[in-house]
């Protein structure tokens, strides 16, 4: 048996520095999105706070159905924010008891409950928007129009790559 040329110890070497720049770049970025994540809602929470006495949880359930634009079952609802649904269900019954959603029947599929984001939200929906725009306002400082864009754009195309729709 021969021992390897130097050619193929440094085609090694090589693909090895190439892995470690591969998953130091994945690594880099997959912390930069749960950082982004956690700093956004970390800002709006603290803009909101005086405004809606809601958890993380329960206003990203209320603003889940807003955004859907109508009612969703339970299951929807779970997929939609990636939480388990009988967490959930301990969510929607908060949410139930304090106006903010209903919760009915399916017509169709007697295993399933319609949920609805009640009127409430509306009552604070000029001030949650402004924390909103603040929030955001905050993020993209120092950022053109164009960059935002352009930002926008690159961040849709890696939601469809991995087999998100652009109206989720």
């Amino acid at each position: 048996m021969r021992p390897k040329s130097r050619k193929g110890r440094a085609e090694k070497h090589r693909s090895l520095d190439e892995l470690r720049a591969e998953i130091e770049l994945e690594t880099t970025l997959s912390w930069l999105f749960v950082d982004i994540h956690r700093l956004l809602t970390k800002a709006f929470e603290s803009r909101i706070k005086s405004i809606v006495d809601l958890s993380s949880a329960q206003w990203r359930v209320v603003f889940a159905l807003k955004r859907s634009d109508g009612q969703m079952t339970q299951t929807q609802i779970a997929d939609m924010l990636g939480m388990e649904k009988a967490p959930l269900g301990k969510i929607l019954d908060r949410l139930e008891a304090g106006g903010w959603v209903t919760r009915k029947n399916h017509p169709t599929d007697r295993r399933a409950r319609l949920v609805a984001a009640t009127s409430k939200i509306e009552k604070h929906a000029e001030e949650l928007t402004a924390a909103a725009k603040a929030t955001f306002a905050q993020t993209l400082q120092g950022m053109r129009q164009g960059e935002v864009k352009e930002l926008i754009a690159r961040l849709e195309r890696l939601k469809r790559n991995l087999g998100g729709a652009d109206d989720e």
